[in-house]
């Protein structure tokens, strides 16, 4: 079966930039992010060796979802300056991987991301979804894993279970009465994840807990309904979208060739001594290779 990674590329660079104390290159410039990012996806390909892969990131600007709710994301800080300036070479360095960069504006990246999940299993590839936000375990199901590049954790339908109490078909509920304060996100208060996990449980999904309110204790009653209406909008905010209209198929994620010169010229430029000597290592092995299988024929 053929594989394809989805990288969540948003998350992947603020897990470099915080991971790592600040570097510069020999011009001064902050590179702290793009060496992690580098580390990061290096050690992907490494471990997941796969046929197709994108990084999808998210476009600059508003989205759909701002629109239904201004309030959307409001308290997100800002991005810092210095990790600013280093994303366009990250992308850069991505593309000399032979890795496809994806972004559309007005869309989040979880949205790109779940819409080629299921392009790719209606396909017959076997998706990896890398990423270490609890909100794409929605998108789990027969096929389509997510993996946590955090704890290097693969989770599919049971592993979801196993870690949250309920399946990965229950986690848009799930969502929406826990909340997001990251978002802005407003859940059911006094309900937390292991109360919200033992309601699904028992009444199987949102809209059967809210039928059975008069059932409840008293205080997960009341708060249930001082938040009945604004249940529905959570819904709407925490649900992936999965028909994003996009101008590439499945099939043009094919990893193409790393074009190792490139790299290496770009990796003299930001001064990472001990990547160079790495890659000029593995561009090396991989010629060698390449000359082996061609005297084979």
């Amino acid at each position: 079966m053929r594989k394809l990674v989805l990288v969540d590329g948003s998350s992947y660079i603020y897990r470099a930039y915080y991971a790592l104390p600040p570097l510069t290159s020999p011009k001064g410039e902050p590179t702290g992010a793009v060496y992690g990012f580098i580390r990061m996806i290096s050690k992907l390909l490494n471990e997941l060796n796969p046929d197709y892969i994108a990084v999808i990131f998210d476009a600059p600007g508003k989205t759909f979802r701002h629109e239904e709710y201004k309030e959307y994301k409001a308290q997100r800080k800002e991005t810092p300056d210095d990790l600013r300036v280093q994303i366009p070479k990250i992308k850069e360095i991505i593309k000399l991987f032979g890795i496809k960069v994806l972004e559309k504006e007005g869309y989040e990246a979880d949205d790109i991301i779940a819409t080629l999940a299921k392009k790719g299993k209606e396909k017959g590839f076997e998706v990896y979804v890398v990423t270490p936000d609890k909100d794409m375990l929605q998108l789990v199901e027969d096929n389509i894993y997510v993996l946590n590049p955090v704890t290097d954790k693969v989770y599919n339908r049971e592993k979801v279970k196993e870690k949250y109490g309920i399946y990965p078909e229950q986690f848009i509920d799930y969502l929406a009465i826990v909340g997001d304060p990251v978002d802005n996100i407003i859940g059911v208060k006094g309900v937390g994840p292991k109360t919200a996990a033992k309601l699904l449980q028992k009444y199987g999904s949102l809209k059967n807990i809210l039928k059975s309110l008069d059932k409840l204790p008293e205080r997960i009653r009341k708060a249930f309904e001082e938040v009945q209406d604004k249940l529905e909008e959570n819904m709407f905010l925490v649900k992936l979208k999965n028909d994003v209209p996009l101008e590439i198929d499945v099939e043009d994620l094919k990893k193409r060739k790393t074009d190792w010169e490139k790299l290496l010229e770009v990796f003299e430029e930001l001064g990472f001594k001990s990547l160079l000597k790495e890659l000029s290592k593995k561009g090396k092995n991989e010629k060698e290779e390449k000359a082996k299988q061609k005297s084979l024929f």
